[in-house]
């Protein structure tokens, strides 16, 4: 027997049907030679953080955890929703009779993950081969099987796939929490790779939106009166047709006098327009959300799944989650087919007819799956009215492309005044074509019959009066091709980025948007996106400014193409992740940024919890109030997560100075405001950090290297001279050295300190 393992129950009994498995069994099919089971997405997960140690990461989320990278190696589970099929997969791979299994995932880096996860966790030893094709057609299948590769060959893809995942999970648990922790204040702050450049995206446009200022400027216009009728033409100087100041259109209006023009120039031509390229996901979400304010990117993907599945005998439309606009040429006849019934008694029938074209049928700009549209399998009259909408753009804009092209004639007439140019341009639809699908017609714009040297009275001639406008807002359509395009103009000579990277895939980006929306980084009034204070908060205040910038998520991209073909190793890859995420975590922990919600957390030792300030102040005892305000204050560090300990140090009073309000060692002055630096358990900071800035965290990377104690002498040397030598540093190998330091204050809202890299 020949176990197929395939990503999705459709595509399993698709070939299950093929190669005449019929046989139905619980979570696979049966016969003919060949067992056919089913992934259902992704079976296998990373373990949770919590799941690394329950005793020491379950609960509530301490800094101290953080940056997190799990010692020995990642570990994985099996989904608890998803354990039955998996269980059944397991059982399949075991039987004694399974001789070898061929994997049929889709044919892409995901794929390739799913069910290499699938095999390492169900520990396989039986061989596996590939399948690799697009489409699940006769012609499809046939082929493949003949052409079956090595699991072996995959192992460049398979370390992509797994690099991807380890990088998604690296950073949005280590960000997430670390974000959260230091600037949320309570809030959820959701980082991820994808979330935080799409948010930079609608930040940069409304910023851009926010300090436009409008510009006037001129042009010239002049009416003609030809024996046919009037028209108007456009003053043009070398393609010109601009002026700052009313001033220079003035000066040249001011030296035509003639009241006679002459037709010195007519062109006409005729042009196609072709209907609009089959619908990627992508493009059909933002058709749809363009046309009804009521839908969203996710609740078409919504339907369009509902759609694929169809309800009863099959599904409506072929599988959703695609980039591509293009079908596999072997859909030829299945697109025949499909065309044959969908147009049979529609009121265009005649003019609706199958034809083989680079348009619509070519495999070379097909990825993982070709373009969505509907099947031959006509769904019944109870589909939902967001359904039937959803449904009827497929069908349209596949029965359009097997339509004529709308035709168009185009004039453009050239009038000289005194030498003086304007032009004058008109388009007329001729032949409607593929737009008659639509019952859509477009504005004519007529201009009346002229002839070469014809002349004409001058009516007048004017300044026209016009302001620059703003780039609009995002709406949910411009988002999703922002985001599928970011990459387009990345120069094949880049060797740093990945040309046409996008962020996000077909199948996340409205996962995206929706989230982005409910954590509150962004509204949407009417169709259009906004920044909220909390987004514009996080892009402005979170220091790590690579994870916003579009650019490098196409480093990765091109990082992981590289391991994907082979020239780049998945090790050296992983271990620039973590670095990225060790050193990074812990500028979010020695920086100092103000919380996104600027109401103050502090420790309430009478409860021994961490309380906002307006929730001690309404307390209905006021002295018992003031007092607890009072003890509070021996938090010298805002966040909740980098407090000094519950316990106060026991200091010997006759050796050190305390400071009697929070009972902290006072170990100098601070040299920017002057008031008490104090040293707690985790930093060293002055009393009036939050004002002046000045605080220093022990854990910094640079103390970290000087392994002496206490590094309060550091502190006080800097705290007189800006600069001071230390002795006694030692490197990652373990090299001794000596080294001067020093501090700067960064330029942000709110005075910071740092110490600059030795």
């Amino acid at each position: 027997m020949v176990l197929i393992l395939a990503e999705k129950p459709s595509v399993a009994k698709t070939i299950a049907t093929f190669l005449k498995a019929n046989t139905r069994k619980d979570g696979y099919y049966e016969g003919s030679g060949y067992v056919v089971s089913y992934a259902v997405g992704h079976l296998v997960s990373l373990y949770d953080m919590k799941d690394y140690d329950k005793g020491k990461y379950s609960g509530s989320w301490k800094m101290e955890n953080y940056p997190f990278i799990p010692e020995n190696k990642f570990k994985f589970k099996v989904d608890n929703s998803k354990k039955k099929q998996f269980k059944i997969i397991q059982n399949l791979i075991n039987r004694d009779d399974v001789e070898y299994i061929i994997n049929a995932t889709d044919n892409d880096r995901e794929g390739e993950l799913i069910s290499f996860l699938i095999f390492m966790m169900a520990k396989n030893k039986k061989p596996v081969k590939r399948i690799l094709v697009n489409e699940w057609t006769s012609e499809d299948i046939t082929r493949g099987m003949n052409e079956l590769k090595d699991d072996e060959e995959m192992r460049n893809l398979q370390a992509a796939g797994y690099t991807r995942l380890i990088t998604d999970w690296l950073i949005g648990i280590n960000f997430t929490c670390a974000a959260t922790l230091k600037y949320g204040n309570g809030k959820l702050l959701n980082i991820g790779r994808v979330i935080l450049p799409t948010v930079k995206l609608v930040y940069d446009r409304d910023m851009e939106i926010e300090k436009f200022v409008s510009e006037k400027y001129y042009e010239i216009e002049g009416k003609f009166r030809s024996e046919d009728g009037d028209y108007v033409g456009k003053y043009q100087d070398d393609d010109n047709t601009k002026f700052k100041t009313i001033d220079e259109a003035k000066l040249v209006i001011d030296k035509i006098n003639s009241k006679e023009g002459i037709i010195t120039e007519k062109k006409v031509s005729r042009s196609k327009e072709y209907a609009p390229k089959l619908f990627s996901l992508t493009s059909l979400q933002g058709y749809i959300t363009s046309k009804y304010a009521s839908f969203t990117s996710d609740k078409v993907l919504n339907i369009c799944q509902n759609l694929y599945e169809g309800k009863g005998k099959g599904g409506y439309i072929t599988y959703p989650r695609t980039d591509s606009v293009y079908l596999e040429e072997s859909l030829v006849d299945k697109a025949k087919k499909t065309l044959e019934v969908l147009k049979k008694g529609h009121f265009l029938e005649d003019k609706i007819n199958f034809s083989k074209t680079k348009r619509v049928f070519d495999s070379s700009k097909v990825e993982s799956h070709s373009a969505i549209i509907p099947t031959y399998i006509i769904p019944p009259n109870n589909l939902t009215n967001d359904e039937k909408i959803v449904y009827e753009a497929i069908r349209d804009r596949f029965l359009s492309n097997f339509m004529p092209p709308a035709e168009f004639e185009n004039t453009e007439i050239k009038t000289s005044v005194e030498d003086n140019i304007f032009v004058s341009k008109g388009k007329v639809l001729k032949s409607k074509g593929y737009l008659e699908i639509y019952s859509k017609d477009t504005k004519n714009n007529l201009l009346p019959f002229v002839k070469k040297g014809e002349k004409v009275e001058v009516l007048g001639i004017n300044e026209v009066e016009k302001n620059t406008t703003p780039p609009k807002h995002y709406t949910e359509d411009s988002l999703l091709k922002a985001m599928k395009n970011c990459g387009k103009n990345v120069s094949e000579d880049d060797t740093a980025v990945l040309t046409g990277y996008s962020i996000g895939t077909s199948a996340t980006r409205a996962d995206v948007l929706k989230k982005i929306s409910q954590v509150g980084y962004v509204s949407k009034k009417s169709k259009s996106y906004y920044i909220t204070e909390l987004g514009k908060n996080l892009i402005e205040i979170f220091p790590v400014k690579s994870l916003m910038d579009v650019d490098f998520t196409g480093k990765l991209e091109k990082n992981l193409f590289d391991i994907q073909k082979g020239t780049f190793s998945r090790k050296e890859y992983l271990n620039m992740i973590c670095k990225f995420v060790f050193e990074n975590v812990n500028i979010i922990k020695t920086g100092i940024n103000k919380p996104i919600n600027t109401e103050k957390i502090i420790y309430n030792p009478k409860t021994k919890k961490f309380v906002k300030e307006s929730m001690l102040k309404s307390k209905k005892n006021k002295k018992e109030s003031n007092e607890n305000k009072k003890e509070s204050n021996e938090d010298i560090i805002e966040d909740k997560n980098i407090e000094n300990s519950n316990k106060k140090p026991k200091i010997s009073r006759s050796s050190k100075k305390i400071d009697e309000e929070t009972n902290l060692e006072i170990i100098s002055k601070c040299p920017i405001c002057g008031d008490n630096i104090l040293e707690s358990d985790k930093a060293f900071a002055c009393k009036n950090y939050k004002n002046c800035g000045f605080l220093i965290w022990k854990n910094d990377k640079v103390l970290m290297q000087y392994k002496k104690k206490p590094n309060k002498t550091i502190i006080k040397g800097l705290s007189k001279n800006k600069k001071v030598l230390v002795k006694g540093f030692t490197d990652s190998k373990g090299n001794k050295f000596n080294s001067e330091i020093t501090y700067e204050i960064d330029g942000r809202k709110s005075l910071k300190l740092q110490l600059l890299t030795l």
